[in-house]
């Protein structure tokens, strides 16, 4: 594997990349289907996903654990104050809006972060990437406007606080891209169960329940951020971008063909113009690295 890394390096950030992604399509359903207090969920899928990711670097990489002072750096404590709360922020909006909403305003997390990275890291923002936060933002608008008065515009707001720490999660990452944060990231999933523990009910599971919890906690979400880990380190982002734009739409969809949980007009319509503007926005960028490499 580290041979056709080494010899195919963008061939193999596409397959982990698209690997990584694939893992999340039917995370949003998986949830759905458990069909349990999202706290009680909290609890026990952070504590699946921590369990699942030391396990791993304990078995096969054991180079990423350096010691408690390593989870001290702000990189890492940023990274598990980002993961503990983000993953809150996802399931409470998955209980308090539609899948579509919810995942469709999560799109807006690459832009947030550029917006981020403007304030915090005085990177540029250029005109391309500035008219694609407008038609994005407008989109969110949109969604949002369909939730007035239909009792959901509370998850479309924790959505947006998840888009949120993703934006600081890329940030972070960027920011640190030579340390190894996957203990911290697994020390946030232990944040979210610790955050949870308070207020889930902690009502009983049976064993479908049982199985679902830890399909999403200790394959979906250990699994699909273990390798989109990996695969941005050898891909351009508007590559890294377009990919994981496949999780928006194929999540939503999964949901409505097997539960019928139709996101509505006004999600379709401001949905369409976040996705116009991101795969627009993707290409332009593919274009111009295409040219500056030729």
């Amino acid at each position: 594997m580290h041979q056709f890394a080494a010899r195919h390096p963008q061939a193999y950030g596409l397959i982990v990349t698209f690997l990584g992604v694939a893992f999340f399509f039917p995370d949003a359903l998986v949830v759905r289907l458990i069909a349990a207090d999202t706290m009680t969920i909290a609890v026990w899928r952070g504590l699946a996903a921590a369990v699942v990711t030391l396990g791993f670097v304990a078995l096969f990489h054991r180079s990423a654990w350096t010691g408690f002072r390593s989870l001290l750096t702000p990189a890492a404590l940023a990274m598990i104050a980002l993961q503990g709360t983000g993953s809150i922020f996802f399931l409470g909006s998955l209980q308090n809006t539609s899948v579509a909403n919810s995942l469709l305003i999560l799109a807006t997390a690459p832009f947030l972060a550029a917006l981020f990275s403007w304030a915090f890291l005085r990177e540029t923002i250029d005109k391309a990437t500035a008219l694609a936060i407008v038609a994005v933002f407008c989109g969110v608008v949109m969604i949002a406007s369909g939730s007035m008065g239909g009792g959901t515009l509370f998850g479309d707001f924790l959505s947006f606080l998840n888009a949120m720490t993703i934006a600081g999660y890329y940030v972070v990452l960027r920011k640190a891209r030579d340390v190894n944060l996957i203990v911290a990231i697994a020390c946030g999933y232990l944040l979210t169960s610790l955050i949870a523990l308070p207020i889930a009910p902690m009502e009983p599971f049976d064993a479908t329940q049982w199985g679902l919890v830890l399909l999403s906690g200790g394959v979906i979400l250990a699994g699909g951020v273990g390798l989109l880990q990996i695969g941005p380190r050898y891909l351009p982002a508007p590559e890294v971008s377009m990919i994981t734009m496949l999780e928006i739409v194929v999540g939503p969809l999964l949901v409505w063909w097997i539960l019928g949980e139709n996101p509505g007009q006004a999600t379709v319509i401001g949905g369409t113009v976040i996705l116009v503007a991101i795969f627009a926005h993707a290409a332009w960028q593919l274009r111009n690295l295409a040219s500056r490499q030729g």
